[in-house]
């Protein structure tokens, strides 16, 4: 009963971050990156907010939600890392997962990356592969 109200709570919070968009104005997802996990009963007490550096072999943390619900039952993320030492910025997928949802709303996942340097998220319908529903960039760093 506690995760169930949890989970309405997050839904909730999340609804509200979206902020005030016009009636019948379809939201956009929202992708959300942290160092903790966003069901955790701890971190209900205060708004999530998505961080952009993480530490390195540390779990991180991605929450997706949309609104008004995803097409399909499943989603496509991608983990990219950027290379700085390219001229043009060379690219290299980390990691291309398809996943089934399990609530028509939002997925919450974890990964972990062992190397430092820039990194960005991106999150597909399965419906759609050529155009992402939710970005995020990020670094991840050894301190």
């Amino acid at each position: 009963m506690k995760k169930l109200s949890s989970i309405i709570l997050i839904v909730f919070l999340l609804f509200s971050i979206q902020g005030a968009h016009a009636w019948g104005k379809k939201a956009k997802p929202s992708l959300y990156l942290t160092s903790t996990n966003p069901f955790d009963d701890k971190n209900f007490e205060t708004q999530i907010q998505s961080h952009s550096v993480f530490q390195l072999n540390k779990r991180i943390y991605f929450l997706v939600y949309n609104p008004n619900g995803f097409k399909s039952n499943f989603l496509k993320y991608q983990i990219v890392k950027q290379d700085d030492n390219a001229f043009s910025g060379g690219y290299t997928r980390i990691r291309n997962k398809t996943v089934r949802l399990k609530n028509k709303n939002y997925y919450c996942d974890y990964f972990v990356l062992s190397e430092k340097g820039k990194y960005f998220l991106q999150i597909f319908d399965i419906t759609d592969l050529n155009k992402e529903i939710a970005f995020g960039a990020f670094r991840v760093i050894n301190e």
